[in-house]
């Protein structure tokens, strides 16, 4: 998993989540506070045997609602930051985090979910996949919608359909060939044989666009009167058929998962870009052993796109494994823990620059301090790696900071 530069306000990014739940522990309908907090960084710009640390102090602004309007259940949660670094002066930024959702259902048998996210923040400034480490600000802004639609979700068998939009982009122009946008929509059928297992069968459509794509040409540019790489439009399409199933033993014990063929279009005029087709797909659970202890383990074999790993590469799987847990030591006091690791490895004949190997690794660990149930004070360090066949996109970083948070309900 990639870890930006937004680390800088991870601490406020993980206790952002801890409002949401509390109010709906507590059936509060709203809530609205503020966040205090510092992170230090070893390497800023992710370079390969770079020093280059730097803190930042991020404040923020948290919102959010959680309320019923009959048989509608709607949620939002809103976050803004200001994050201003001691050093590096020009990488100050305003971040910020949205995401709502409505849960709706009819008197019959329909019901169904919208749901809207969007986020700013500051990107890798070592992204890899073709492009060399930058030294300038580069703020990611990521944007996603979806609509899904059931029909007989209380019984035994139901139809699902859905839509998703998602669409990324960067300040920085080195980056253009990192932003896209894409449209899909699925149609599935579910059944449950059992009273803790469902089983469904969907057929999955994608279309999407990189509007800036590199060719692998060079082209002078008569505006700017230089050598340029040449860009066109990467149009792509995408076909799945997807087996899912999904058990759960009660509580929040269940797995999951998903076997799909894929079959992935690009753009004739990109060479290095060919058409894909293979297997995808998942597995993972959570287990709740006991009431203070929660595990969630994920392996995913996917396109760097739909992992959200690598928005670059469409024809080129990753396989990816994530843990995470939690341990509620007390009533006031619990810990977090994470991993990640994700591996990759590209082969294009004859093409040997081309060829190369990733592997991305992080882990963290973190700590939340309730003083009461409006203040609370948040404490995480993490550590991120690559490993890669090139050079330049191997790195190794640490970040640790603690933020405090004061909410009122």
């Amino acid at each position: 998993m990639r870890l930006p530069l937004r680390t800088a306000a991870l601490s406020a990014a993980i206790l952002l989540a801890f409002p949401a739940g509390a109010q709906t522990n507590d059936s509060a309908p709203f809530y609205v506070g503020a966040s205090l907090g510092t992170t230090h960084v070893s390497n800023i710009y992710r370079l390969a045997g770079g020093s280059n640390s730097d803190s930042v102090i991020s404040a923020g602004l948290l919102g959010g609602i959680d309320t019923r309007l009959g048989r509608q259940h709607l949620t939002f949660d809103g976050s803004l930051q200001d994050n201003r670094y001691r050093d590096t002066k020009d990488l100050n930024n305003k971040s910020y985090s949205l995401r709502s959702a409505l849960e709706w259902q009819t008197i019959g048998d329909l019901s169904g979910t919208l749901s809207a996210t969007s986020s700013r923040s500051l990107a890798d400034f070592n992204a890899g996949s073709g492009v060399d480490p930058i030294f300038v600000k580069n703020t990611a802004r990521n944007e996603e919608y979806s609509a899904t639609a059931r029909l007989g979700a209380f019984s035994r068998y139901s139809i699902e359909g859905g839509w998703n939009y998602r669409k990324l982009d960067y300040s920085a122009p080195q980056y253009d060939r990192f932003s896209y946008h894409q449209n899909s929509g699925s149609l599935g059928f579910f059944g449950t044989p059992g009273g803790n297992v469902k089983l469904g069968l969907s057929a999955r459509h994608t279309t999407g666009q990189y509007p800036r794509y590199p060719t692998g040409r060079i082209i002078f540019n008569p505006v700017t009167q230089q050598i340029e790489p040449e860009t066109a439009a990467n149009d792509y399409s995408r076909n799945d058929i997807d087996l899912t199933a999904n058990w759960s033993a009660g509580g929040r014990t269940g797995m999951n998962a998903r076997l799909s063929r894929s079959h992935i279009d690009n753009s004739p005029n990109i060479a290095s870009l060919r058409n894909a087709h293979g297997t995808t797909g998942g597995i993972g659970g959570t287990w709740q052993p006991t009431a203070k202890l929660l595990l969630n383990l994920q392996y995913t074999r996917d396109t760097g796109i739909e992992t959200k790993l690598s928005t670059s590469d469409l024809n080129r799987v990753y396989t990816t494994w994530r843990f995470t847990g939690t341990y509620a030591l007390t009533g006031k006091i619990s810990f977090n823990a994470n991993a990640n690791v994700n591996r990759s490895h590209s082969d294009n004949g004859t093409n040997a620059a081309a060829n190369y190997f990733e592997k991305n690794q992080s882990y963290g660990l973190g700590m939340r301090w309730a003083f009461t149930r409006s203040l609370s004070l948040g404490c995480q360090y993490d550590h991120a790696s690559r490993d890669s066949s090139i050079l330049a996109y191997t790195f190794s970083a640490n970040s640790y900071g603690c933020t405090g948070q004061a909410l009122i309900y």
